[in-house]
């Protein structure tokens, strides 16, 4: 296994925004779950993109007329972020989310989102219930914390665990998953076609395994006021109010 960090940086960094498919519909997702949860700037107009990739929540924010600091540990998804806000204000920042440092200064904010199964990238439930704590910190009250994360608690068995994730004609990946108590090991391989064949690369890492009553514990022991929990497939989105 190797780190997020390495995993990201060395393989899929460059190919993330391909993988998730055309960006501007995945901006316009992100727009219109915004819209739904009733998410407009109030006064300091601010919001936090925690993991924000290269942006497709952090472009749906500034469109809504937020100030946007995003954060991620990926310098190229970040140089792309830059590369599409144009003259959006948003503001990438690199770092960990873990440390709120890295942001904490920027704040108070009024929305804080962690998307695109950014959760399940840190190491431990323990780390994720600090992090919940940490933006607390960070948010005005009355605000609005948005978390959206794969659950990889029930375990896919035999050739279910093989998922392909998006095929063009030079271009294929797909993902191998291998359970263990508390992760899941990802096996993420994209073969490439140039004018000598086919090349593939591959690398892999741990996800955790977070179910969606586990996070809601976090959050209500750390201040927060459920609003909404669904799934969306696999994934768990939680709209969570500041008290």
């Amino acid at each position: 296994m190797t780190s997020v960090e390495d995993h990201y940086e060395n393989l899929l960094a460059r190919h993330y925004s391909w993988m998730r498919g055309d960006y501007d519909s995945k901006v316009l997702e992100s727009l219109t779950l915004f819209k739904e949860a009733g998410l407009s700037p109030r006064s300091g107009g601010k919001a936090l993109d925690l993991g924000c990739g290269s942006g497709f929540q952090s472009v749906a924010l500034a469109e809504l007329g937020f100030a946007v600091i995003g954060v991620d540990t990926s310098s190229v998804l970040l140089d792309e972020l830059r590369e599409r806000a144009g003259e959006r204000e948003i503001q990438a920042l690199p770092g960990d989310i873990r440390d709120p440092g890295v942001y904490a200064a920027e704040g108070p904010f009024e929305v804080a989102v962690c998307m695109g199964d950014t959760l399940t990238h840190l190491g431990t439930p323990g780390e994720v219930e600090a992090l919940v704590r940490d933006v607390r910190g960070v948010m005005e009250e009355g605000g609005t914390l948005i978390l959206e994360f794969r659950d990889y608690t029930t375990e896919l068995k035999g050739a279910d665990r093989v998922i392909p994730v998006r095929m063009e004609d030079d271009r294929i990946m797909a993902t191998f998953l291998e359970y263990e108590a508390g992760h899941v090991n990802v096996h993420d391989m994209i073969f490439e076609k140039d004018a000598h064949g086919w090349e593939v690369n591959k690398s892999a890492y741990q996800k955790l395994r977070l179910g969606a009553e586990e996070v809601v514990s976090f959050l209500e022991r750390v201040g927060y006021r459920i609003v909404s929990l669904g799934d969306e497939g696999r994934f768990v989105r939680l709209v969570a109010s500041v008290e």
